[in-house]
């Protein structure tokens, strides 16, 4: 007898998709990923997973294939691993009556300005922001706000288009290429707004949480400036407990505020002199390989629990272990032709290291963007104590060295 179709829109491009086609078949389901091109996706090939080649920009494409699938062996679930995709999965899950957040929600949420607005409401502590819709109005912005400001999309992802501007002809720059954008990385069409806002100062954290549930908290390094590329994670984050009260505080009010609070939400805060101040509230599971630091350090699997609860089904989220995690992003020093990765195997042989991670293999050439994209690879390490995991992340960072041939050389060979 067949199982039941599980049904992805789209996925996500940088290993959790892979880890969600993987939960459901173990969870008894037939994973199926409906995409407008499934070749974009290595790990379907590789793991045999099924594919509907469908136009994804159609609400009523979606519907249509479910419905066939539904039909065919019945549909336990819709869902994206995509955050570009998650309003789509809400809304055709609520169209076939299957479990899901509210699709209102989710779409209100992931519009930056409006979630902004509703958090503003709510009396929810975060940077002072302002909506620009032509380069004139968000210079003006920026010097309403003063400079130096935050200018990004309203509706990206993964640092995507997000940068540091310090002069207001900066801002103007930024905002030019922002606003003359159609579509994103992933061909999907751009609102033609974007936010500008006081820069929070402080440490980065942000807060897993499942159905209104705090998971953990994550302590997030940034690469350097004007980019706000994430370069390492530490879970769970060493803070008072004082302190990790008011952070647990502040990102439930914000699900509260937004109406979210079904499955796995991502709130990204930075902690001011003030007090935690809210970044972006993410309506999915955090991306970054930090499920996988939940499941190592806690042994709670978000990626499965959260396929449980789209076939509507009821998630166990007990911890089973008391460990430590941190996850180091190995960049691309530079543009060019990556020649050769040395120390692969002295990061491995590291104490504590349980995984080392190269996603583009010798011969891919580099590109740098100022985004996630940047990351092309990464070690993990998990101990009883933060300070080793810490320290066994750092060292397998520092062994790991890239040759790269600059992209003057090749490109004019």
């Amino acid at each position: 007898m067949m199982h039941s179709w599980l049904a992805f829109v789209e996925s996500n491009t940088s290993g959790t998709g892979r880890l969600f086609a993987r939960a459901a078949a173990q969870k008894g389901f037939r994973p199926i990923l409906l995409s407008d091109n499934p070749e974009r996706y290595s790990y379907v090939s590789q793991d045999g997973v099924d594919t509907l080649t469908v136009d994804t920009q159609s609400e009523s494409s979606l519907l249509h294939a479910c419905r066939r699938l539904a039909a065919d062996a019945g549909l336990a679930g819709v869902t994206s691993s995509s955050e570009y995709f998650v309003s789509t999965a809400a809304r055709i899950a609520r169209r076939l009556r299957l479990a899901g957040p509210s699709p209102v929600a989710v779409r209100e949420c992931r519009d930056k300005f409006r979630q902004r607005r509703r958090l503003e409401r709510a009396g929810v502590p975060m940077p002072a922001f302002r909506r620009a819709t032509s380069i004139k109005s968000a210079v003006h912005a920026a010097q309403e706000l003063g400079v130096p400001v935050i200018v990004k999309p309203v509706s990206g992802s993964g640092s995507v288009g997000v940068k540091l501007c310090v002069r207001l002809d900066e801002v103007g720059a930024h905002a030019a290429q922002l606003l003359n954008q159609r579509q994103n990385e992933r061909g999907t069409p751009v609102p033609r707004r974007i936010l500008v806002e006081s820069v929070a100062s402080g440490q980065e954290y942000s807060v897993e949480t499942f159905d209104l549930k705090v998971i953990g908290i994550t302590r997030k390094y940034l690469g350097p400036l004007p980019d706000f590329v994430e370069v390492g994670h530490d879970f769970p984050a060493q803070l008072s407990p004082d302190t990790a009260k008011a952070i647990e505080s502040i990102a439930q009010q914000s699900l509260e505020a937004l109406s979210l609070g079904w499955g796995a939400a991502h709130i990204e805060l930075r902690l001011a002199e003030s007090g935690p101040q809210i970044i972006e509230v993410n309506p999915r599971l955090a991306g970054g390989y930090i499920p996988e630091l939940v499941r190592l350090a806690r042994g709670i699997d978000l990626i499965s629990e959260t396929i449980v609860r789209v076939a509507g089904e009821q998630p166990e989220l007990r911890s089973s272990c008391d460990d430590h995690t941190a996850i180091r992003f190995i960049l691309a020093p530079g543009d060019g032709l990556l020649v050769e990765v040395e120390g692969l195997d002295q990061a491995q042989s590291i104490p504590c290291v349980t995984e080392v991670k190269l996603y583009s293999p010798p011969g891919t050439e580099l590109l740098r963007r100022g985004d996630f994209r940047d990351r092309i690879g990464h070690v993990i390490a998990r101990a009883s104590t933060y300070e080793e995991a810490v320290k066994a992340a750092d060292a397998a960072h520092k062994a790991v060295n890239l040759i790269i041939e600059p992209q003057e050389i090749f490109s004019n060979a």
